[in-house]
């Protein structure tokens, strides 16, 4: 495969990199385009290996333990850092005692994420069968959290600093007045930028996510220019949204975030929190060693940074 369409096959985050290697004359070399391997130069000369967007420089055991939401809780709490009420769960027993003590919660796999196999705003027993089921479908264990209302933020930290923050919001369409629910996914999903396969940070709106948010009511018609969520964690891999909120987050959100981030060594961390902006508090969701960074750089969200550079300025120091 040539350069040329090598490069293009990259995946996106991985391809600002590759384009930023260059420029800053670090050598990229494309080991493996399907898993996004890449092979570049540091200023004295030692080549090293990217892949995604972790670098051979982040600390192993600091990439083992953002792999573990329950090992990254663990962590927090050590570090003094606020996260939710949350249990390891045995068996739908547990899940239900968690339930009725805390009366909203959030079911996911204990090792996933992206998304998949989250469920948000769970009130009922019978919304958590359904929901623990699903969280079993992507890992043999389950973990329940205490669902926090507020802003879902990703703060960007580069060599242990804040770099950017960006606030996530569901996937979401708005009514015509004569379509369904369904049918507005389907037309959102082929239009331009959904559809357009050179900036992953706009994806489609994953139908079978839709399906298990909304159910039958995927077929009810919402009126002219009523908006309706589609899906319930706002993950951008689900069809999310962004819109920039470097300006927006706290003194006390970036401390803690680049507290996590130098405690784990990791060279580049997407650190997830809800905020809940009335009471000006925050909490710790989980972790990212490996976060998409085109996010941070979206043309079609408005969200800019030098996070790239950024990044790539420490990829290469000696």
């Amino acid at each position: 495969m040539k350069t040329t369409e090598a490069r293009q096959n990259l995946r996106g985050s991985t391809r600002l990199l590759y384009d930023e290697l260059i420029v800053q004359q670090a050598h990229p070399f494309i080991i493996d385009v399907s898993t996004s391997l890449i092979e570049y130069t540091d200023q004295q000369g030692v080549t090293r290996l990217l892949f995604s967007t972790c670098s051979e420089k982040s600390s192993a055991i600091g990439l083992s333990i953002a792999g573990s939401k329950a090992r990254t809780a663990l962590v927090a709490d050590h570090l003094a850092i606020s996260t939710p009420p949350s249990i390891i769960c045995s068996s739908i027993r547990d899940a239900r005692k968690f339930l009725a003590t805390h009366r909203m919660i959030v079911t996911k796999p204990l090792g996933n994420d992206g998304g998949s196999g989250v469920s948000t705003n769970i009130k009922t027993k019978e919304e958590l069968r359904r929901a623990y089921d699903y969280a079993k479908e992507y890992g043999k264990r389950v973990i329940a959290q205490q669902h926090i209302i507020g802003a879902d933020v990703r703060l960007l930290t580069v060599g242990g600093t804040f770099s950017s923050a960006v606030i996530r919001e569901p996937a979401s369409v708005t009514g015509d007045g004569t379509s369904t629910i369904e049918q507005l996914i389907i037309d959102a999903n082929n239009s331009s930028p959904r559809n357009d396969s050179a900036f992953m940070s706009i994806l489609p709106i994953k139908m079978q996510a839709a399906r298990r948010f909304l159910d039958t009511a995927l077929q009810d018609i919402p009126a002219l220019g009523q908006k309706i969520r589609t899906t319930g964690p706002a993950n951008v891999s689900l069809g999310g949204s962004l819109r920039e909120a470097t300006h927006l987050v706290t003194p006390a959100m970036i401390a803690d975030a680049e507290k996590i981030s130098q405690k784990l060594g990791l060279g580049i961390c997407g650190v997830d929190m809800m905020w809940d902006q009335e009471a000006n508090r925050h909490y710790l969701i989980e972790i990212n060693a490996t976060p998409g960074i085109d996010i941070h750089n979206d043309p079609f969200s408005d969200t800019k940074s030098d996070c790239v550079q950024q990044y790539v300025r420490w990829l290469v120091a000696a």
